[in-house]
């Protein structure tokens, strides 16, 4: 082991005896040194999403019979596509899952960087291939909503995936006007609220138009929000769309 990596686990251990880290979810003290803010214990009852899903929503299908190179597509999806070609949701949106999500929204938790880049990486590896040579996309909030809560959570899942994958690069170029937020509103509400939210802030030719461009939100509910951003990307001449969400339900 290197001299400064002795130093610094030595400091880690001293820093740690006197301001213990304690779990966001539990506040039980955190064990192991992978994680600052979260628990094993806590960490094991994360219920990733695994098996049959939609290609398209990542809505989670059982056991639903899926032919030999057939991606599954869900119901509601083939009744009505969305805008992006596919999307990938980590973890369902419950119990300590729904809880990181609450606290990245709520409790300006840029300190959870680090430990969603350690959990994708250890439990969804899957996430590397997804966003691979991609530009990620944060879901924008507006400059008034950011300017109160002081930060954008959609920025920090994106910068923590950036973190494990370095073919994939964070870029702003989607801008919220100022609306109602939809977290509150129910399914109707929602589909006219969002219509016009936003708007792509490159000109044309800025970046080239058949780039892998990846919308990142912390969770994907009605799917609203998302098909929202892909409508006006596609409307800026962008094709090549798709939706990475760390949560759905």
């Amino acid at each position: 082991m290197k001299f400064f990596e002795k130093v610094k686990k030595v400091f880690n251990f001293l820093l740690d005896c006197l301001f213990p880290r304690c779990c966001i979810i539990c506040n039980k003290k955190v064990d192991g040194a992978d994680y600052y803010n979260l628990c094993s214990s806590c960490i094991v009852k994360i219920q990733w999403i695994t098996g049959n899903k939609c290609s398209l929503c990542s809505r989670p299908m059982g056991d639903t019979e899926v032919t030999s190179g057939e991606k599954p597509i869900c119901i509601e999806c083939k009744a009505s596509p969305p805008n992006f070609k596919s999307s990938m949701s980590c973890w369902l949106h419950t119990g300590v899952g729904r809880d990181i999500i609450l606290t990245l929204k709520y409790r300006n938790a840029d300190f959870l960087k680090n430990d969603i880049a350690t959990l994708l990486k250890n439990y969804c590896s899957e996430v590397r291939e997804f966003v691979a040579n991609s530009l990620l996309v944060p879901v924008p909030i507006h400059y008034f909503r950011r300017v109160k809560r002081g930060y954008n959570q959609t920025e920090i899942i994106a910068h923590a995936i950036a973190k494990i994958v370095d073919s994939a690069t964070v870029i702003d170029i989607l801008k919220s006007k100022n609306k109602k937020s939809q977290t509150k509103l129910k399914y109707n509400e929602r589909l006219l609220n969002i219509k016009d939210m936003f708007e792509c802030s490159i000109n044309s030719g800025d970046i080239p138009q058949d780039s892998k461009i990846v919308i990142v939100d912390d969770v994907l509910t009605t799917g609203s929000t998302l098909n929202e951003c892909c409508r006006i990307l596609q409307g800026a001449g962008f094709s090549n769309l798709h939706v990475l969400t760390l949560s759905y339900g």
